[in-house]
């Protein structure tokens, strides 16, 4: 060692100049990289010694935090991707995010960030490796049960015991949930439903531990976003998701300045300007799918009350505010241009054109025909079709309601057949720009049908230009029955005038089926409430089982029940008469109750059968008539209004059944019973709507029109079976979230800020639900779990057999006798003299007479429309 720094020396160096100069040569490359890599703990070593710990850690410190500097300036580069402009945003920049893509771009382009935070994140390793190897001992046990080892000797001290510190939060309760199916008694089914649940616990398991994973991957995200922003304002598109998160879900304003304070969302500032940059390209989206002239229109009238919390004295205005609105609905299953190209063969066959031939106006159809558009062969089982799907609501009550034992059918049961079905494809809305219009009169129709043409970029080229022609096409409108009479009406004031869209001759009107099924529920409550509203309760009367269920709402519903309130006692009270109807036939066989039946494990065969007997003896049919003019003596007067209440109860179930499953033909196999009984309790309105609407689908419209209305009559938002909707609920329901949701609240709850944001629906909802994707939010509803039904059901249950409400008994007498509305109905339309009055027309248009059920419609949005939002953003019925 002397003798090297005698060297040294000889040559003017000293041994750190040596050194020095041997790191920075680049001939020598091999002798630094050498000490530095198989000798660095001596040199940290020495370091740490000569220069002490503070000055070392000093120095590492300053180096790393250049390192993280130039990492985070790399992020904030604007080819880095991690920009949003606020007042440039657009509908696909907020579509398109991915969470995924920016966690690699942090990940490639700050690497040694992205490994800091992996270890501050989790700086105690053997707790995230608790965390992410919880339930091994439980998987072990769910294997060995798999495997055919017996389940009782897995309790609940032995399931827990192994690890403690692995059965915390959701896992614990993940796992208890799993010993009750692990001690399921045994059978054939259930022993496959257990290995299928226990298939499930373990592949929960496993995405568990992913979602744990997930959860430390979105922290990392958001700490980097947060950086990156605070270093470069603009780079903010995390911030900007949040933000448009934070408006569609209502937050409050104090909550969004707070998070954007903290760097984790936009201000409130931007969030505006957001907005009206989407409002912007909203009206561009309008155009481009209204010119394609394949969209229907829909609109409605939205009354709010914008109540002032202390009146003064200029403010003793109406504070009830009248505005329309509106949504274009994409024409889906093949619809195209051509098939709508007949306006001006509709012309030539109206009965408004005053140049046509009466022979070329075609005569209303009769009834007879309109009963037999979907015609029915002849069945084994000697039952038409709608008794067949009677015989299947009966089943399915039982099944899902009755003893537990009749659960094993529910694979067994099929749907009913279907006559015919519009096939599954998502629909699409495209929300129109909210309308400061009272639509109240023929006049002001024409200005909501107007603005939206305008919205949607078409109209008439020769008075004004730069709009889409609508040449020869027709344009279908969905509404209300009041909508339908005001374009009648127009159609008809505008005949005289010189071109067609003068005329309104592309307005093609169709019938909403949500106010029909509206309707229906109205009807139901004419003939078994209000007839008999201001008398006692009868026992057995409808209004007396409804006081049962709902024992403080019966003056409500005697009065003003709404749609949702009604709806809901038609399901109940029917379904379990019809389970007591299934006790009355358990006891022909010779059973005490319902139950004692189940435990005889009856096969399914002999469930059909007495299925088709319960029709035939539980439900009014052509024969009630003659039941009716029996002697008295032998009549049993409370059973007949049962009877008759089964079968217009069943009708319902039939018509809701056939909108959700989207079977337009079933649908329209209801319409003539249904325009009966609307003839016979008064509603001669919907009567001649509905069969004007047969009339005009099957054999006025030409056969691309008639393909048009029938396939996209109904929508499915959510594009899955089984959750087919009425045009017009789609537009109640964003009447709801116009009001509700989006409206704004308190002093923002104004006519303007709903008018700016009603082209925006349908993105907050995306926004809404992607947010909601990305982070996995779980428990992401509103809606209420099923109420639990069971005690009420007995107890009308108890009342119904105490009462032998469908049981015979002759000479049992009421003080009211329910009409046959059906029966009264068809003779009406069976009479030469009343039967010129089936056409609409020849009611007047703007006039109310007794059908009207507008009291109805003209209820708050959330009375009609249940406020049940499932995990897509929809609104179920």
């Amino acid at each position: 060692m002397d003798a090297a720094i005698a060297m040294l020396a000889s040559r003017n160096l000293t041994p750190a100049a040596f050194v020095a100069g041997l790191a920075e040569s680049e001939e020598y490359d091999g002798h630094a990289r050498d000490l530095f890599t198989n000798h660095s703990q001596l040199l940290l070593d020495g370091l740490n010694t000569y220069l002490g710990p503070s000055a070392l850690t000093d120095k590492v410190q300053r180096t790393t935090q250049r390192a993280y500097a130039d990492e985070i300036l790399a992020l904030s580069n604007q080819n880095a991707g991690l920009r949003f402009r606020a007042s440039k945003a657009t509908a696909a920049q907020v579509a398109g995010f991915s969470l995924r893509d920016m966690g690699l771009k942090m990940q490639e382009l700050a690497p040694r960030l992205w490994k800091l935070l992996d270890v501050l994140l989790s700086a105690d390793v053997d707790s995230r490796e608790r965390r992410l190897l919880v339930g091994k001992a439980a998987q072990k046990r769910a294997r060995r049960v798999a495997e055919g080892r017996n389940a009782v000797d897995l309790d609940g001290d032995g399931l827990m015991a192994e690890d403690p510190e692995a059965s915390a939060g959701s896992e614990e309760e993940y796992w208890q949930e799993s010993q009750q199916i692990l001690e399921a008694p045994s059978s054939e089914e259930l022993e496959i439903e257990r290995s299928e649940a226990l298939i499930n616990i373990v592949s929960s398991i496993v995405l568990l531990r992913d979602e744990k994973r997930l959860t430390w991957l979105q922290k990392k995200i958001m700490c980097l976003s947060v950086m990156v922003q605070s270093t470069n304002r603009h780079c903010n598109a995390m911030q900007s998701i949040i933000g448009m998160f934070l408006q569609s879900a209502g937050t409050p304003e104090t909550v969004v300045e707070l998070l954007s304070r903290l760097g984790v969302s936009i201000t409130t500032s931007s969030i505006n300007n957001t907005v009206r940059s989407l409002m912007s390209e909203s009206t561009v989206g309008l155009k481009r799918i209204g010119r394609t002239l394949l969209v229907a229109y829909a609109y409605d009238n939205v009354d709010i009350d914008l109540k002032h919390a202390m009146p003064t004295r200029d403010a003793h205005e109406n504070t009830l505010i009248h505005l329309t609105s509106g949504t274009f609905i994409r024409l889906d299953h093949g619809v195209t241009s051509e098939e709508l190209a007949c306006s001006e063969y509709l012309w030539r066959r109206s009965k408004h054109n005053p140049k046509v031939l009466a022979v070329d106006v075609p005569p209303m159809t009769d009834y007879i025909k309109l009963l037999d558009i979907h015609p029915e062969s002849d069945h084994p089982s000697g039952l038409t079709r709608r008794e067949r799907f009677d015989c299947w609501v009966f089943l399915r009550d039982l099944i899902a309601h009755g003893p537990p034992y009749f659960r094993q059918f529910r694979r067994v049961l099929a749907k009913p057949e279907t006559i015919d079905q519009i096939p599954v494809v998502k629909s699409r809305q495209v929300p129109c720009r909210m309308m400061d219009i009272n639509p109240s009169s023929n006049a002001m129709n024409v200005s909501v049908i107007e603005d939206l043409c305008r919205q949607a970029g078409v109209g008439d080229s020769a008075e004004n230009p730069g709009v889409t022609d609508i040449n020869d096409q027709v344009i279908i409108i969905h509404g209300d029955l009041l909508t339908g009479e005001r374009i009648e009406s127009i159609q008809d004031t505008r005949s005289v005038e010189a071109t067609p869209w003068r005329r309104l001759q592309y307005a093609v009107y169709v019938l909403g089926l949500f106010h029909l099924k509206m309707a229906c529920a109205d009807a139901i409550w004419r003939l078994f409430i209000q007839a008999t509203a201001g008398r006692p309760f009868e026992t057995n009367s409808l209004i007396h089982h409804i006081g049962i269920i709902r024992p403080r709402e019966t003056g409500k519903i005697e009065s003003k029940p709404g749609f949702r309130r009604m709806h809901e006692a038609i399901e109940h009270v029917g379904l379990v008469s019809r389970l007591d109807c299934w006790r009355l036939e358990a006891e022909r066989s010779g059973f005490e109750s319902l139950e004692a039946f189940a435990n005889s494990e009856p096969s399914w065969d002999l469930l059909n059968k007495m299925a088709i007997s319960l029709v035939r003896e539980h439900v009014a049919d052509s024969n009630f008539s003659n039941r009716r003019a029996q002697p008295l003596a032998l009549r049993d007067q409370v059973r007949e209004n049962v009877l008759l209440r089964q079968q217009y109860f069943l009708l319902y179930e039939e018509i809701t059944y056939a909108l959700n499953e989207g079977d337009i033909g079933r649908v329209e196999d209801t319409f003539m019973p249904w325009a009966f009984i609307f003839r016979g309790c008064g509603k001669h309105k919907y009567a001649a709507h509905m069969m004007k609407y047969l009339h005009n689908v099957h054999f006025v419209y030409p056969e691309g029109l008639r393909w048009a209305i029938h396939m996209n009559i109904l929508c499915n938002p959510t594009g899955t079976p089984g959750r087919f909707r009425a045009i017009d609920w789609w537009v109640e329901h964003n009447n709801l979230y116009l009001k509700r949701i989006y409206g704004g609240k308190y002093s923002n709850h104004t006519k303007q800020k709903m008018l700016a944001d009603s082209p925006l629906i349908e993105l907050y909802k995306n926004t809404r639900i992607q947010v909601e994707n990305i982070f996995h939010l779980d428990h992401r509803t509103t809606r209420h779990s099923t109420p639990n039904l069971e005690v009420t059901f007995k107890m009308l249950h108890a009342d119904m057999q105490k009462n032998n409400t469908n049981r015979y008994i002759a000479g049992r007498t009421t003080s009211h006798s329910i009409p046959d509305a059906m029966r009264e109905g068809l003779h009406i339309l069976s009479t030469t003299a009343q039967q010129q009055s089936v056409d609409v027309d020849d009611i007047e248009a703007g006039g109310r007479d007794d059908d009207d059920d507008e009291g109805w419609e003209d209820m708050p949005e959330e009375e009609n429309v249940e406020q049940e939002v499932g995990d897509d953003g929809s609104l179920d019925v």
